[in-house]
């Protein structure tokens, strides 16, 4: 963000940079201008002909780290993630991972062991947003409400100890809720496996359509759009 500009001069057609010490978004003197920011447009205008913008991501982190979060884990490609060095236990949780206390704890129980796609390995929280160390990955997206915002970080089915593809039934997979075990959704149906992974790795997350979701135990907010179980996991 402190290389965006606020400004922007629309008969000329030109947008002001952080160059132009009188419009970046925080000049010296006016750290403020950062904190009161509520959104981000991005917007593209041919002066002289057409515009071909692709948007690769858009992603927000902390000024500075809290001194009780882990480092936050960023990747700017699948082969970057898919490289990155894997957690020494992949498939198996080495210690207990703590619940989000009161009042931030949104599910019915804590999230499960030896989870099927390899999540239980990754120990640390890894969102960019302050949460104690002990909290696992699963317990901070899933259950923790500071974090609501946020998933897990994108492409992470790619990487060595999740490989989501190489763990998918033949046909129809259920995946299950990781707290409570309710089937959740069921893919691919109505489309093939092929449509159902290029659908994920459009998006950098596992991605399903509407016939694929177990409507009876999923609950969607109508009002802010967002999606949990029936057992309170997002």
């Amino acid at each position: 963000m402190q290389e965006l500009s606020t400004v922007f001069v629309a008969l000329a057609l030109e947008a002001h940079t952080l160059h132009d010490p009188v419009h970046c978004t925080t000049p010296p003197g006016t750290p403020h201008r950062l904190s009161s920011l509520q959104r981000v447009e991005l917007w593209a205008e041919g002066a002289v002909g057409k515009v071909h913008l692709e948007l690769k991501s858009v992603s927000a982190v902390p000024a500075a780290p809290h001194p009780n979060s882990t480092p936050l884990l960023t990747v700017s490609s699948p082969a970057a993630l898919a490289a990155a060095a894997a957690p020494a236990a992949a498939t198996t949780a080495s210690r207990t991972a703590t619940r989000p206390p009161a009042p931030f704890g949104t599910c019915s129980g804590a999230v499960q062991k030896q989870l099927r796609f390899g999540i239980s390995g990754r120990e640390q929280p890894t969102v960019p947003v302050p949460l104690p160390a002990t909290e696992s990955l699963a317990e901070a997206v899933c259950c923790d409400n500071r974090t609501v915002a946020y998933a897990e970080p994108r492409f992470l089915y790619q990487a060595p100890d999740i490989a989501l593809y190489s763990r998918l039934d033949a046909g129809v997979t259920t995946f299950y809720d990781s707290v409570c075990g309710l089937p959740l959704f069921r893919a691919p149906l109505n489309r093939s496996l092929a449509a159902f992974k290029a659908d994920t790795d459009e998006h950098g997350w596992p991605s399903f359509r509407t016939a694929e979701v177990v409507a009876a135990n999923v609950v969607t907010d109508v009002k802010s759009g967002l999606v949990s179980s029936r057992c309170g996991a997002r």
